[in-house]
């Protein structure tokens, strides 16, 4: 998943021409600033929330952006196209809080490939603006591999948890 993450942003961030390839890491770059500031943010309010909450939370706000796009100047049938897709991130983050939270953190990065979709209207002609696909892109990759790595390591401490002998 990794190596398809790497491949895809350095296709973006190479471009044939001077004026596209810093335009390309321009939306690159402040994908990975963005992506950044939500893991600070993140840990800073660890202390109020769960890992799991705030990556639900993220999931279920970037499910329905596109839908936000898709009111804008699209036929009906694209407008439903986003709906539903939204739907599903919406169903599987509520799945992944309530049963395993791998499931948000793939989610979140399978919007990346939803992303991918709308790139230059490749599989999806959703009017949106050119820069979002690979800013997105970059962001849902970064800290869908972030929230991986955290329900790994919580997963591996509970494994590894003592039980309390007061509580036999």
């Amino acid at each position: 998943m990794l190596r398809i993450g790497v491949f895809i942003l350095r296709h973006w961030i190479v471009g044939n021409s001077s004026p596209v390839k810093t335009k390309k890491m321009t939306e690159t770059i402040s994908g990975i600033v963005t992506a950044v500031a939500v893991i600070i943010l993140t840990r800073m309010l660890s202390r109020y929330f769960t890992a799991k909450l705030m990556a639900t939370t993220i999931l279920v706000a970037i499910a329905f952006i596109y839908v936000g796009f898709s009111l804008k100047d699209n036929p009906v049938s694209l407008i439903i196209l986003e709906v539903l897709v939204a739907l599903l991130f919406y169903f599987v983050a509520i799945i992944g809080y309530t049963r395993n939270g791998f499931a948000i953190a793939y989610g979140i990065i399978l919007h990346g490939v939803w992303d991918i979709c709308h790139h230059n209207g490749f599989l999806i002609g959703t009017h949106i603006p050119g820069y979002w696909p690979p800013f997105c892109l970059t962001v849902d990759i970064i800290d869908g591999l972030y929230f991986l790595i955290i329900f790994k390591s919580q997963k591996n401490s509970a494994a590894f948890k003592i039980p309390d002998a007061s509580h036999r």
